[in-house]
């Protein structure tokens, strides 16, 4: 079970939204769960547009280890338009795993993938979007 947040600056964001959802879908992925999108402004570089957000619950066909979500979540990110730019850059698609387990408990570390997301203080309204979810971590 992966908690992942989604956002778009860049391009139809909400079409980008839909993308993101339909790609993670691939390797018998479901979505158990999604917040409402909602509109935010941008964190760290702010002179850019503004995100659209949103949260899904993310179940595998069979538990996953914390590296195969970051590998399905990048791939979706990239097949999404995701380009490199620079840290905190606009972007077309984001999809960060803010947290893992059941009920988003499993802390994980690797150098690559920190979960709970070290920046989930920073952005109360993932935090909100965890618990319109039911997600207490």
């Amino acid at each position: 079970m992966a908690w992942v947040a989604l956002g778009a600056n860049l391009g139809n964001r909400t079409r980008q939204l839909a993308l993101l959802r339909e790609l993670l879908l691939r390797d018998g992925v479901r979505i158990d769960a999604a917040s409402e999108e909602r509109l935010t402004r941008a964190v760290g570089v702010t002179n850019q547009p503004d995100f659209l957000n949103q949260v899904v619950k993310l179940r595998a066909p069979a538990p996953w280890a914390p590296r195969q979500w970051l590998e399905h979540t990048q791939r979706a990110e990239h097949d999404a338009g995701r380009r490199t730019t620079y840290r905190w850059g606009p972007r077309r698609a984001d999809a960060d795993i803010l947290l893992l387990g059941e009920d988003g408990a499993m802390p994980y570390s690797d150098g690559a993938l920190t979960v709970p997301h070290p920046s989930l203080p920073e952005r109360p309204f993932f935090v909100e979007m965890l618990a319109e979810l039911g997600c207490r971590a």
